[in-house]
């Protein structure tokens, strides 16, 4: 089952204000704390992740055996690992996928696609 908006959002937020004297900005945050997948996609709007300032605070959903690691002791990364009830993750889900127009089916089909795995057809999905 794939989620996308299971509290990461939040954490990024709090980890780029801890980093930053707790800073308030209006950036949209995805160019603050870019997605580790997106770095290197052609289309990609923020900097070249190595461009960024040191210490860089990037986003994955890759899970952690893929994920890249550190070198040698001296750089070594520190992770976040999110997880979040999956009743919590549907309901979330659910608001952000109608909100954004991209689903707008009933409650109770919308909860058997994202109990058998089919998140990514209920973000597509449009009646």
């Amino acid at each position: 089952m794939t989620s996308f908006h299971s509290g990461t959002t939040w954490v990024q937020e709090i980890v780029w204000q801890i980093f930053n004297e707790g800073q308030v900005k209006s950036t949209y945050f995805r160019e603050r704390v870019p997605f580790l997948e997106w770095a290197h996609h052609p289309r990609a709007e923020h900097a070249e992740i190595n461009t960024l300032p040191s210490p860089r605070i990037l986003k994955s959903h890759l899970p952690y055996n893929i994920i890249p690691k550190s070198t040698n002791e001296d750089s070594k990364c520190k992770y976040i690992y999110v997880a979040r009830n999956p009743k919590d993750v549907a309901v979330s889900y659910f608001k952000f996928a109608t909100s954004l127009g991209r689903y707008k089916g009933p409650w109770e089909f919308y909860v058997k696609l994202f109990v058998e795995g089919n998140g990514k057809f209920i973000y597509a999905f449009r009646l």
